[in-house]
């Protein structure tokens, strides 16, 4: 599947382009947070994700919306519009997110309550993934990857932040690094943002692996 340009428009995630001087992969970096949430029976709800965007990246999003401003427009209405129309881009691609189950990749649900704010001189996008229909119970296997495709992006958990749990004691969540092969490394490196990569899915070999525990 070619997703280039629409991931380039991901990327800065309102439609900008990225520098003419940008070098190889990744371009970008973001911060993720994620909580897991179960219902009071016992089964996962959903997946709360947060984005923190890298503060290059966020700087030249504000500068792109602050020029679309009008004068009866504030910024706070400018960054809703924005996060919805992000989760409507990133929804073509599961919102870069990788579910597994039992050895199967499961389907990924329709994203919600999307939001976008600004903290620290960094944009954070926040949403969340329904995931009661999946009927995943405490003690299920269950493991997910967040990652972009083409490697655009490079998405790794907040080292300042754990994965939680809400309403489901004994489980936590093990984050394995990715290990990917010194060549495939090298590959990545001479990669420019012309150049299209023959590796299907090359962010996936990058990725964390979240793998859910419970006693």
């Amino acid at each position: 599947m070619r997703l280039r340009p629409s991931l380039m428009r991901l990327l800065l995630l309102a439609g900008l382009l990225i520098p003419a001087g940008a070098l190889a992969h990744p371009h970008a970096w973001i911060d993720l947070r994620v909580g897991l949430i179960f219902s009071d029976d016992g089964e996962l709800e959903r997946m709360e994700q947060a984005w923190l965007i890298d503060p290059t990246y966020s700087h030249m999003l504000l500068e792109d919306l602050t020029h679309e401003l009008d004068g009866g427009t504030g910024i706070d209405t400018a960054l809703e519009h924005a996060a919805e129309r992000m989760l409507e881009n990133l929804a073509a691609y599961d919102y870069f997110t990788e579910l597994r189950g039992d050895g199967q990749q499961l389907e990924v649900p329709q994203a919600r309550n999307a939001r976008l704010t600004l903290e620290d001189q960094r944009l954070h996008l926040r949403f969340e993934l329904p995931l009661d229909e999946l009927g995943i119970a405490a003690g299920d296997p269950f493991n997910y990857r967040v990652f972009d495709p083409e490697y655009w992006i490079e998405i790794l958990h907040d080292p300042d932040d754990i994965v939680f749990v809400e309403n489901q004691t004994g489980c936590k969540v093990a984050i394995t690094e990715a290990r990917p092969d010194p060549q495939l490394i090298r590959y990545a490196a001479t990669l420019e943002r012309q150049d299209r990569s023959p590796v299907d899915n090359l962010g996936r070999h990058f990725a964390e692996t979240a793998k859910l525990e419970c006693d």
